[in-house]
């Protein structure tokens, strides 16, 4: 059976997709900035510059925030994100058709999706990091069924809030 998405993406998915990249990206930068709090509490007990870690630590942390707390875009309407999502058998393809008439295509097999993050209008293959993601919105199915695909992926599923703004 084959499963494919194809279309626009919409303003509503393409704006909650940025924030879900720049809370991804948040998370790392806390991350980094707890573990140069940790580098300055070793470096206060060693008699150490201690000063420069505490910087870095409230910059990044503050950074980290910014993109944690930060509001949706009001309307991204200026880009268009056109993709067809293709599975079958063991692989997923994705094709994006960019402006000017260039296509990108990525091609994974199954096994390499590490997890799909189900939200109430869409589907996120995630094969590496939420920033490489197939977007398979629901509304754009044109083949197959969202059982058959939910099938394919069992194990993998999250389910998300969409409560962002």
């Amino acid at each position: 059976m084959v499963v494919e998405f194809y279309g626009d993406i919409t303003d509503y998915t393409k704006r909650r997709t940025d924030k879900l990249k720049k809370r991804y990206f948040a998370k790392w930068l806390a991350a980094l900035a707890l573990l140069l709090v940790i580098a300055m509490l070793v470096a206060l007990f060693a008699n150490g510059g201690f000063i420069a870690f505490l910087v870095a630590a409230i910059v990044i942390g503050v950074v980290a925030g910014a993109l944690y707390f930060s509001p949706m875009k009001k309307t991204m309407d200026k880009t268009r994100w056109t993709f067809r999502v293709h599975i079958e058998g063991d692989f997923v393809t994705c094709t994006q058709y960019c402006e000017g008439g260039k296509t990108v295509e990525k091609k994974k097999r199954l096994d390499q999706i590490k997890r799909v993050i189900k939200t109430n209008y869409c589907y996120y293959l995630v094969y590496n990091d939420i920033s490489n993601a197939f977007i398979c919105e629901r509304c754009l199915l044109k083949r197959g069924t969202f059982e058959y695909l939910e099938s394919i992926f069992m194990g993998k599923i999250r389910v998300q809030s969409d409560h962002f703004e």
